[in-house]
């Protein structure tokens, strides 16, 4: 009981390029890495939007290898599900009880849900306090939505891999606990968590471990940043992870054991998706200074396959005029620990998700 304490559930964050698998260990009121897998997929899922009501696409074989790899204990587990399997809206719910604001949400949405072929699951969270919300004049809950039938289809994944799946989490959610992980001691009240995933980007602004703004942005994944990378300079996918892994972008900052030369071109070549993210944390920091002014972040936290581009942070911070964090977890696990211990962003969610089994952590 003793070690099953100490160890969390085991979290599954499946992707559309990647499955990841994490499991996070407490000791001393500290949490670490304990175990973490990412498997690819033979081959991408993908990226419209159209495939939130298509056939669910199953994971049972990324699970399966994930777990068959690492060695991971127990079989409780928490997943998420890609954003574009799912739906954000923003809706303004006046106070009752959570059955009555439940009944209100699917009332307001239910013209909308008509002409989708199955039904639906939903889940809710406040985004803001009702006065902050009254001079904003915005919504002040935030509704995550998604088709039941994938909601089974990763239950039944997960069940094949011999996984107890006790939660099918929200991204933005996911994300919020995330950064409360490694941030709760840099007393930043209000951050701006960005997971830089393959097929997805999702801004969320975070504070308290609750995410009170979110978008979804579909022109900035890794995937054309690499394509970018294998045009420009003539390599192969694999190639191209590696060199932004080894060398990545040129930093404001001195890197005397970088290729400069190659640093140059990495970002040149990837200068248009890069810039497109920049762009879109500019125009989400103008709506909050615009219409939420008492959110505005102090800092960004990064996560995803982005966060391992090495010098993003300080490029992006140069850029953005704020830090530039990368989400990390301290970790013995050797394959984690180089690439400066960037490579432990990959796991942000899947690592909030296995911390799911001490509830607030």
């Amino acid at each position: 009981m003793v070690i099953a304490n100490r160890i969390g559930w085991i979290g599954v964050d499946i992707g559309t390029h990647t499955v990841k698998l994490a499991q996070v260990v407490r000791a001393g009121g500290n949490l670490r890495l304990r175990q973490a897998v990412v498997i690819q997929r033979p081959s991408p899922w993908p990226e419209e939007d159209s495939m939130a009501w298509a056939v669910p696409c199953a994971s049972h074989d990324e699970i399966y290898a994930g777990r068959k790899y690492g060695t991971f204990v127990g079989r409780n587990a928490a997943s998420v599900l890609p954003m574009n399997v799912c739906e954000l809206h923003g809706l303004t719910v006046p106070p009752g009880t959570d059955q009555e604001r439940r009944t209100m949400i699917a009332g307001e949405l239910a013209e909308y849900w008509s002409e989708r072929p199955g039904p639906i699951e939903f889940g809710f969270w406040e985004t803001d306090s009702p006065q902050a919300n009254e001079r904003a004049g915005g919504f002040n809950v935030n509704v995550l939505a998604v088709a039941q039938l994938w909601i089974e289809r990763l239950t039944q994944d997960c069940r094949q891999s011999s996984l107890d799946c006790w939660s099918v989490d929200g991204s933005p959610l996911a994300m919020a606990r995330a950064v409360d992980l490694v941030n709760r001691f840099r007393r930043e009240r209000c951050v701006l968590a960005v997971d830089w995933g393959f097929s997805n980007v999702t801004l969320c602004i975070v504070s308290q471990r609750r995410p009170l703004y979110a978008r979804r942005l579909r022109e900035c994944g890794m995937r054309l940043l690499l394509e970018s990378i294998c045009t420009a300079l003539g390599v192969t996918e694999d190639e191209a992870q590696h060199l932004i892994d080894t060398q990545g972008v040129i930093s404001p900052e001195v890197d005397s054991s970088g290729d400069q030369e190659l640093q140059v071109a990495i970002a040149e070549a990837a200068y248009g998706t890069i810039e497109s993210l920049i762009e879109q944390v500019q125009r989400t920091l103008q709506f909050v200074q615009t219409q939420r002014r008492h959110l505005l972040p102090s800092a960004v936290w990064l996560m995803g396959g982005g966060a391992t581009i090495r010098n993003i942070g300080s490029h992006l911070s140069g850029k953005l005029g704020m830090p530039v964090h990368i989400w990390g977890m301290p970790t013995d696990m050797t394959d984690l620990s180089h690439f400066d211990g960037r490579r432990s962003a990959l796991f942000a969610s899947s690592a909030a998700l296995s911390a799911l089994a001490w509830g607030a952590a």
